[in-house]
């Protein structure tokens, strides 16, 4: 019996100036591949490097030569796929300028056996045995080239990502028997010496090297970890604090321990922002931001704001400190004045408190305590109110999503806990319960649809204790379409007027469904219901509608009409949004 082994240190089947000549000679001759796969079919044709003339098709032995060429090219492009013993058959048709290649694959080249063997510093690290024992092929298997490369990248990658900078193959061998269509993989895997972090030198910065180690993922001694670099590049440049972060390693030959040289170049201390736009519930708009990146060596910031539209204005001030994880925690002191004008009577709120936010497993906290002084006129008796308000609150908000520029699929919560105790300063006892959540989901490229729900709850449920800025409302671009903003629950006051007074409860409940027609533009239909209730068993408000849809880069742009279905409503209104869905 004939018994042939053929070792493979490297097999490169891929020729991409033999693809072009092919491609060439492919506009004077039709090639026909049958009896393989697509995938198997786009490596034969990458690698048939030439067709003979049409002249040629007459000559024998030019003929002749051709095939053996053909036959040794189809061979080689069959190989990566565990395939060594197939048999070849060609048909040329001169007159129908045809080339014609039928392939028998014959019997796969099994993996009878896979020797992974670990020596250096790594041979004894268990998250190297757990990525060996996930090696890409397994024994029985079809020998695939491609994975046996997928999984040779793999065992050197996490030997890097663990320390292991110098880690090398020793070894890497497979051997083929084509008697028994069987091959054996042999893998020697050196780590030599692992590598650890170094101290970190800062340059060119104002900011204090004590502010700066709060962003390291990691610490002086600890193993080193490409990974962990890239998160230190990330949590400094998306710090606001720089205009230019560069963190090289300082490896050399004699060492492993490796120190981490981190170049900035502060941003400019001041920025400003100016923005216009036009919104169906707020009519035209306005808003002007400055920030002062940096007050003192400690990264300590300041941001005033100013909102202005036709519905509300809104003034902020805030002094932000850095937390202990300052790329998601801080401290900051608040203060603010909200002014909105609804229905031709004035709501003003003056604000001042304290928040603190940091991120843990996975979820955003933050905790909150604020004075607020609010003055409003009652919508239905025109009666003139003051409130006090010492109000402590937490909220906590997750957000997973696909992809943070243009999600497909993902998700948004929001628990948000507030009260207050009738004593010392505040004028009245409440609690109060917020839930939000949003649900995107595209089932291919041209269909998603968004869920969303809004539940909240107060007890006592008496909204009329309440102050005007703690009552739930529903109605608007992004609550119930069809309804005006912040226009539910209401009443008819003395006058006849229909008029908001907000309630206790809120429940609603949101599904739309948008298709694209052409990208990045498209149709979405919807339909909303729900309230702010005043009480179990109120009315439940449906609108619906359809609109269009233009996908940018900062997120949808919508525009829609929408119908309340109760009899006693209003007719159809425009509803324009724009953002980020989740």
């Amino acid at each position: 019996m004939r018994h042939s082994l053929c070792t493979l240190l490297l097999l490169g089947s891929l020729s991409s100036f033999g693809s072009l000549l092919a491609k060439e000679k492919e506009e004077d001759f039709n090639i026909h591949i049958n009896g393989v796969s697509k995938t198997i079919e786009e490596n034969i044709r990458a690698n048939l490097t030439l067709t003979p003339e049409q002249s040629e098709l007459d000559d024998k032995a030019k003929i002749q030569q051709y095939e053996e060429r053909v036959t040794q090219e189809v061979t080689k492009a069959i190989q990566p796929f565990g395939y060594y013993s197939p048999k070849i058959a060609l048909t040329t048709n001169a007159t129908q300028k045809a080339i014609a290649i039928t392939i028998d694959l014959g019997m796969p080249v099994r993996i009878q056996k896979i020797t992974i063997s670990v020596v250096g510093e790594g041979s004894t690290d268990p998250s190297l045995k757990e990525i060996k024992n996930e090696f890409s092929l397994h024994e029985g298997e079809i020998f695939d080239h491609t994975l046996y490369e997928q999984g040779k990248k793999a065992l050197l990658s996490a030997s890097i990502q663990n320390g292991y900078l110098d880690a090398t193959f020793s070894v890497h061998r497979v051997e083929v028997n084509l008697d028994t269509h069987s091959s054996d993989i042999y893998l020697t895997l050196d780590t030599k010496q692992r590598h650890y972090f170094g101290p970190v030198n800062y340059h060119e910065t104002v900011l204090s090297e004590k502010l700066l180690n709060r962003y390291l993922p990691f610490q002086t001694g600890d193993v080193y970890s490409p990974e962990k670099m890239l998160k230190l590049q990330s949590r400094l440049a998306q710090s606001d604090y720089f205009s230019e972060v560069n963190v090289k390693p300082q490896t050399t030959i004699d060492s492993n321990v490796v120190p981490i040289q981190v170049e900035l170049k502060d941003a400019k201390p001041n920025r400003y922002l100016l923005g216009a736009g036009y919104g169906t519930d707020t009519g035209v708009r306005g808003k002007a931001a400055w920030t002062r990146r940096r007050l003192n060596s400690m990264g300590h910031r300041l941001n005033a704001e100013a909102r202005v539209s036709e519905v509300y204005d809104k003034f902020e001030l805030d002094y932000i400190i850095p937390g202990k994880q300052p790329a998601t925690d801080t401290f900051a002191i608040h203060g603010s004045y909200f002014e909105e004008e609804y229905t031709e009577k004035l709501s003003q709120l003056y604000e001042a408190g304290f928040t603190q936010v940091r991120e843990i497993n996975n979820w955003q906290r933050k905790l909150a305590i604020a004075y607020l002084h609010e003055s409003y006129t009652a919508y239905i008796t025109n009666e003139p109110i003051q409130s006090n308000l010492i109000l402590p609150s937490v909220t906590f908000t997750q957000i997973k999503r696909d992809n943070a520029a243009a999600p497909t699929r993902g998700r948004r919560i929001e628990i948000n806990l507030r009260g207050s105790v009738d004593a010392l300063v505040s004028d009245t006892s409440f609690f109060q319960a917020y839930l939000q959540c949003r649900w995107l989901h595209a089932f291919n490229e041209s269909l998603k649809a968004l869920v969303r729900t809004e539940l909240g709850f107060t007890l006592p449920d008496d909204s009329e204790r309440l102050p005007l800025s703690q009552r739930f409302f529903a109605g608007g671009d992004l609550s119930i379409r069809g309804y005006g903003y912040r226009s539910l629950p209401n009443e008819i006051d003395k006058d006849g007027n229909r008029l908001p007074v907000g309630g206790a409860y809120l429940g609603i409940v949101s599904f739309e469904v948008v298709k694209t027609i052409k990208k990045p533009f498209g149709v979405l239909a919807f339909i909303d219901a729900g309230n702010a209730f005043r009480h179990f068993g109120d009315q439940i408000e449906v609108g619906t509608g359809v609109g269009v849809e233009w996908q940018t880069r900062l997120g949808p742009v919508k525009f829609a009409i929408a119908k309340p279905l109760n009899k006693d409503s209003e007719a159809w209104r425009i509803h324009a949004s724009f953002g980020p869905e989740i």
